[in-house]
């Protein structure tokens, strides 16, 4: 918030902008780093694994089926117009 209020309050005064609209730009600065903080707050708290590409996955060892996971990756699914249901873990 230090950052935010001295452009806030540098800005103003540059603009002649009376101290209401300085509050104001203030306000909605503090209100998206809530934000912010409460998206990083949720994301630590859901413990999502490390994001991983399909090009970089390892196949062998898991009983991950490679062939079907590449095909569903093409898509050719969605020309067939066909449902896929994914279950597990």
């Amino acid at each position: 918030m230090a950052s935010a209020y001295d452009d806030a309050v540098t800005t103003g005064v540059k603009r002649q902008r009376d101290v209401t609209e300085i509050l104001a730009d203030l306000i909605k600065a503090e209100g998206a780093e809530r934000r912010m903080r409460s998206i990083r707050y949720r994301l630590g708290a859901a413990k999502l694994p490390i994001a991983r590409d399909l090009a970089g996955f390892v196949f062998d060892g898991t009983p991950i089926n490679a062939e079907l996971v590449r095909t569903l990756h093409a898509g050719s699914f969605l020309a067939e117009k066909r449902n896929v249901i994914l279950v597990g873990g």
